[in-house]
């Protein structure tokens, strides 16, 4: 709304004729009005924009000091860590004349160049001016001091710093939480965050410090601080928004195993309400957990349901299906079908054995086991090697010779046999000595071959 009515004033200034375009004068009027609609365009989160705005206004050097300075300034925000050659160059325009800028002014350009030293990398720059900042007053020094803590991974020295400040500003508060929240302080967080006073009384504060108070497992002073802020609420909200916050109370507590707690809420609510049908129930499921006979009497107290005279109860819960995991629907058998489904279940059945196959070994002997079991595989009578082992001789192990490789040797050993005598065996004739070994040896040597040069 406001960034329309920038534009409508600039074109109605434009249109009066008083002003030429390039009038350096109507530029210099001008400016605080094109810097205007710039924060308008920044704030709404077209930073493209709001960047062509601002550099217009640079590039023509048009209006006084401070809307120099703001545009400046507003660069460097929005180039943040990127960009850091322009946003230094644009820290030199917004800090050109310093006496002529407002002191919130130089607070806020201070600040930014203490972040651009931080992005920069300039670790002991960057202190310095966050201490001489922190000397002026600002309110935002501590969270400079803080992140150079943070930085280093000191989180106690970065809190200390941020309470010593004793600032009301909302930033630092809220910045003292986060750094609670992340060193597992939920209570102390809670705490911090009722501090903040803009916040108090809405209803996202009072959710957000209820579930911190759960994280730090504190459930009672949870349920107090709803009870509290439900009677700050109480003057000024709906009744009809009063009722359900009070049954999310009692729910609360009956959740946390405060059954008493919450039953007294409810009387309360029901006081001022007695046909709140959901708050009896509720009264009626609290008090059942530590009082079951006044549980009875505060049941008798719920409405009579009209039943009409056509319906039949019993084939109702009949077809009462119940559904499991596959979506299959079960109808509720009688009780009698209930009884003889469960005999069926208990009767004792025999049990079938199954049938084994028997199985025989390959060699299967007539009459009797095998003679040859006990003996190694290699040695058995009727044993035959594959064909690459059968003019191999049969290997004797470490145990000696088996009974059938002695029959064998026995049987093959013709020296012991009568009536036979061994034949005697013909001597070759040597052959005369020949001059193959002559010209072998006279025969020149073959040169050994270079090797290549391919690879290796």
């Amino acid at each position: 709304m406001l960034q329309k009515r920038l534009g409508k004033a600039v074109v109605s200034t434009q249109s009066t004729g008083e002003f030429e375009e390039d009038d350096p004068e109507a530029k210099c009027e001008m400016a605080p009005i094109e810097v205007m609609k710039g924060l308008c365009l920044q704030k709404e989160g077209s930073t493209k924009d709001a960047m062509e705005v601002y550099s217009t206004v640079l590039k023509d050097k048009s209006g006084d000091v401070q809307t120099l300075a703001t545009a400046a300034n507003n660069i460097i925000c929005i180039n943040r860590e990127q960009n850091m050659f322009d946003s230094k160059k644009k820290l030199k325009i917004a800090t050109n004349d310093p006496k002529k800028l407002t002191k919130a002014q130089l607070n806020s350009i201070e600040f930014n160049a203490c972040l651009l030293s931080f992005y920069t990398n300039q670790l002991e720059q960057f202190r310095k001016k966050s201490a001489e900042l922190n000397a002026t007053g600002s309110p935002l020094a501590p969270l400079l001091l803080a992140t150079a803590h943070i930085r280093d991974k000191k989180t106690e020295q970065a809190l200390q710093v941020l309470r010593a400040g004793n600032s009301s500003d909302e930033r630092v508060q809220l910045a003292i939480v986060e750094l609670l929240c992340k060193s597992g302080a939920y209570v102390d967080a809670a705490n911090a965050l009722l501090e903040v006073q803009s916040m108090v009384g809405k209803p996202g504060l009072i959710s957000l410090v209820t579930s911190l108070l759960l994280l730090g497992n504190d459930p009672h002073k949870a349920a107090d601080f709803l009870e509290k802020a439900l009677e700050e609420l109480r003057p000024t909200s709906d009744p009809a928004d009063i009722t359900a916050w009070t049954l999310e109370c009692a729910r609360f507590r009956l959740n946390h195993d405060m059954p008493k707690e919450a039953a007294e809420t409810l009387e309360g609510l029901l006081a001022r309400e007695p046909g709140n049908i959901k708050a009896l129930a509720l009264l009626i499921r609290s008090v059942s957990v530590f009082d079951v006979g006044r549980a009875h009497e505060v049941a008798k107290r719920l409405p009579e349901i009209d039943i009409p005279s056509d319906i039949d109860l019993e084939q109702l819960e009949i077809g009462v299906g119940v559904t499991s995991g596959r979506g299959l629907r079960k109808v509720i058998m009688p009780e009698e079908e209930k009884i003889n489904e469960a005999n069926r279940r208990f009767e004792t059945k025999e049990k079938k054995r199954k049938k084994k196959k028997v199985r025989l070994p390959k060699v299967l002997v007539e009459g009797g086991p095998d003679p040859e079991r006990w003996i190694p595989r290699q040695e058995r009578s009727y044993y035959r090697r594959k064909k690459r082992n059968r003019n191999e001789a049969i290997g004797k192990g470490s145990q000696g010779l088996s009974a059938v490789n002695k029959a064998a040797e026995a049987a093959l050993d013709m020296s012991d046999k009568p009536g036979k005598k061994p034949e005697p065996v013909a001597e070759e004739p040597t052959p005369p000595p020949s001059n193959a070994g002559k010209q072998q040896a006279n025969k020149p040597k073959a040169k050994p071959k270079k090797k290549g040069k391919g690879k290796w």
